[in-house]
């Protein structure tokens, strides 16, 4: 179940006490950091249930980055000798160094002048208004990072398919989408626009297999209408369209989140969101998941040059996870989910990690998991179900936790090893206060502003402990949009 954001106070103390104090910004700043901090903390670490169950790692930071030792191989200092035969000459267990870079991410609100002095009447309205804004801040940037929990890093919020100027059509279907071609994000829709309507558009071209070249548009795109399709698509209305989409084009936020590129040769420089599910549990470099220049199946005509935790798959083939995908490839058909198909990634995973040390968790949609029970209801099969800590609920598969997330990947079902996946974090969600106050002035408005940051980035120690099953259709049940 979601967390629910519970502060310690309401507003009603908030302009009380602010009352009490004659309305100081310094007095502000300790109801943002006594009366909120704690319970935005709360929430914000504990609101979808990645991030409740993925454990914080905060002692392995060194300046702006984790560093992780990759476990990948036995010793080989094992033997059966003869009677008074040499022992076998000892050796090391085998780990490769990688690094995990910091993503910083943030919320920020204003509240004006006028709304300050407000507090001095009887309503209180700036007292309101603060509540108002902290908890829709903390709601936005938890829906927001749930996002990137399940992203590769470049921010795909949805993907072209056809339109120009103001109208775009955006794909809604896991493949057969035609001129836009198929791939992680093809699903979206305008899931992520609607509401939340700032987006750029990233025109991809030239990609080879060593370099390529796209372009970040500098002009930001705000999302007057978003239209609902029944067919597989959706359609938005933007203003301001000054890029001329092509096959492969992919849109991400407008607000800081990109900034305009060419070469993509930088390994990671791209990326300024976390990581996320769909980056870590691959066989493949990070780069071919969101780049692509026609109409094709993942990794065709992309560069391969933006590896995971620097660990390139081509230099480190056992850095990679278990991935069942259509015979054709992955995007380029579909199939129906069926039990022995998840029994036998179960088993995968399970014999890499180890008994009892993995899967321990597995994660789909909600259509996917209509499919599950209703295969296990055909074959006249009860299913239990669990009750996890932070409150969330599980149908039991093997006695590990089978549930969905609202930002799961369409048509896949993730098959984790928790243990091998941790946040490191090098600072808790926090009031941004160097300067000494946690509510600042714009300069040249009277307007304040407070902002919450958390330096943080998910890392994984061993690729091979996971698993994922791709390329699912529903042929038991559906719901129209977005998988369900």
């Amino acid at each position: 179940m979601p967390q629910k954001l519970i502060l310690t106070n309401n507003w009603e103390v908030i302009r009380l006490a602010a009352r009490t104090a004659g309305a100081t910004l310094s007095n502000y700043d300790e109801v943002l950091k006594t009366y909120y901090l704690d319970g935005v903390q709360d929430y914000l670490n504990h609101s979808h249930i990645l991030k409740d169950l993925i454990e914080v790692n905060e002692k392995d930071i060194s300046g702006k980055s984790a560093t992780i030792e990759n476990h990948y191989g036995r010793s080989s200092g094992t033997a059966a000798v003869g009677d008074g035969g040499d022992l076998p000459t000892s050796a090391y267990q085998q780990f490769q160094t990688s690094t995990v870079p910091m993503k910083y991410v943030y919320g920020r609100i204003e509240v004006t002048g006028p709304n300050i002095a407000a507090t001095r009447n009887a309503k209180g309205a700036y007292g309101k208004t603060l509540d108002t804004e902290v908890r829709g801040i903390a709601n936005d940037l938890a829906k927001e990072v749930n996002r990137m929990d399940w992203g590769a890093g470049y921010g795909t919020l949805a993907r072209w398919q056809s339109g120009a100027t103001t109208s775009i059509v955006l794909q809604k279907k896991y493949r057969g989408t035609a001129a836009g071609g198929d791939g992680f994000g093809s699903a979206f829709g305008g899931k992520y626009l609607d509401k939340r309507t700032d987006c750029v558009a990233v025109v991809t071209a030239t990609l080879g297999t060593s370099s390529g070249t796209y372009t970040v548009d500098s002009t930001a795109l705000t999302v007057s209408a978003l239209t609902k399709g029944t067919a597989g698509t959706d359609t938005i209305t933007v203003t301001n369209a000054a890029v001329s989409e092509a096959a492969g084009t992919f849109y991400v936020r407008g607000n800081g989140t990109q900034q305009s590129l060419g070469t993509l040769t930088t390994l990671g420089g791209q990326r300024k969101e976390s990581m996320g599910i769909r980056g870590l549990v691959t066989d493949t470099n990070l780069d071919v998941i969101s780049m692509k220049s026609a109409a094709s199946t993942e990794g065709a005509a992309t560069a391969n040059i933006d590896p995971l935790q620097g660990l390139a798959i081509a230099t480190y083939p056992w850095f990679k996870s278990i991935v069942d995908s259509h015979s054709s490839g992955r995007y380029a058909g579909q199939r129906a989910l069926s039990l022995t198909l998840m029994q036998t990634m179960f088993d995968m995973v399970e014999e890499q990690a180890g008994k009892a040390f993995g899967p321990t968790l597995m994660l789909t949609t909600r259509a996917l998991r209509r499919e599950y029970l209703e295969l296990v209801r055909a074959n006249k099969t009860f299913v239990n179900t669990m009750d996890l800590d932070g409150g969330w609920t599980a149908l039991d598969y093997n006695g590990v936790p089978f549930t969905v997330d609202n930002d799961a990947i369409d048509g896949e079902i993730y098959f984790l090893t928790l243990a091998d996946i941790q946040m490191y974090r090098m600072s808790d969600y926090d009031w941004m206060q160097k300067d000494g106050a946690v509510l600042s002035r714009i300069s040249g408005y009277d307007i304040y502003e407070a902002v919450l940051f958390r330096y943080h980035e998910m890392g994984i120690k061993n690729r091979a402990t996971q698993g994922v099953i791709t390329d699912l259709a529903y042929t038991k049940s559906s719901v129209e949009g977005y998988g369900g």
